[in-house]
């Protein structure tokens, strides 16, 4: 991701801090979000953690279910010293990387200091580089390589050191975001929820959510590809309170289509729930009250779990 003539690009970082001096709301993240990702985000997942942490059993599940990409970020950040109650809001975006990986990106609103970050990345060795007026720490531990940005007081970025440069050449206008993306665009607007965790998937990334958030995934000898082919997009929201509910809407090409995948989906819940009895005798199975439709072009999947039941889940193996 990436933040002209020497004099237009110093111009151009200084106008750019004071747009961005003031908190943003949930709608200006997103806002920023869109005119930050690069073209290529194919996934964009919007969190609230200030909601999530007031959640009574929010502990238990962040460490379990945290993702590993997150958790190697949440480290990068603690050695910089920004913590995970610092943050209030983030928006990561999903692009294809090399063979079948994702490398990701995100903005952060929350607390941030520059003048503390650099204190604690000194005390760490972390060399800070120039980045289109900004400064990047890069951590050499992490192996996805991320680095982090802060922007000011209340935003602040992070992703491997090409895409954040990209993203703050493209917030100049120079070079192509997601916000151009007409279809994009218009599925996240459609999505956006008041849920603490929501998101969107379009083409291969479908593929890839699906696989990523089914426990055991890797006991299915199937071609996740081909087996969802026919969705062009999908949409998701998460909502925590007495349980959590999962909502899942898959926009597909064709009713035919549809119906195919809402066959695929109830074939992959009987296949879960024998897997998970044999596997996990005597605990409750998280995905027992799954329920799928399909009308028309689009099929919907539906989950209800309690926490008890999510506790003896294992992790999601998030992208």
């Amino acid at each position: 991701m990436q933040l002209t003539n020497r004099l237009n690009r110093t111009l151009t970082a200084v106008l750019l801090i004071a747009g961005i001096a003031t908190p943003l709301s949930a709608q200006d993240l997103l806002t920023e979000a869109l005119s930050w990702f690069p073209s290529e985000t194919i996934a964009l997942e919007y969190s609230n953690p200030s909601t999530l942490r007031s959640l009574p059993n929010y502990q238990g599940l962040r460490t379990r279910y945290l993702g590993r990409n997150l958790k190697v970020l949440e480290a990068s950040l603690a050695r910089l010293g920004i913590h995970e109650g610092d943050i209030d809001e983030m928006a990561l975006g999903w692009e294809a990387a090399s063979g079948n990986t994702m490398q990701y990106e995100g903005l952060a609103t929350g607390r941030f200091d520059a003048a503390s970050t650099d204190r604690h990345a000194a005390s760490a060795g972390i060399v800070g580089h120039p980045v289109e007026g900004f400064k990047a720490y890069c951590l050499p531990s992490d192996p996805n390589s991320s680095c982090i940005v802060i922007l000011d007081s209340s935003l602040g970025m992070f992703g491997p050191l090409p895409i954040l440069q990209g993203m703050l050449r493209a917030r100049q206008g120079q070079g192509p975001t997601i916000g151009s993306n007409a279809q994009f665009t218009d599925l996240v607007h459609s999505a956006q929820s008041d849920a603490p965790i929501w998101g969107v998937a379009l083409g291969q990334a479908v593929a890839k959510w699906f696989r990523a958030w089914m426990p055991g995934e890797k006991n299915f000898q199937m071609d996740w590809s081909t087996a969802f082919k026919d969705v062009g997009a999908l949409s998701y929201r998460i909502e925590a309170g007495d349980n959590v509910q999962l909502h899942v809407k898959l926009d597909c090409t064709s009713e035919q289509g549809a119906s195919s995948v809402r066959q695929l989906l109830e074939g992959l819940k009987l296949i879960q729930q024998l897997a998970w009895h044999t596997m996990n005798p005597n605990q409750p199975n998280p995905f027992q009250n799954i329920e799928v439709e399909a009308v028309n072009r689009q099929v919907s999947l539906n989950m209800t779990a309690d926490y008890a039941a999510l506790e003896h889940m294992g992790p999601l193996g998030k992208p």
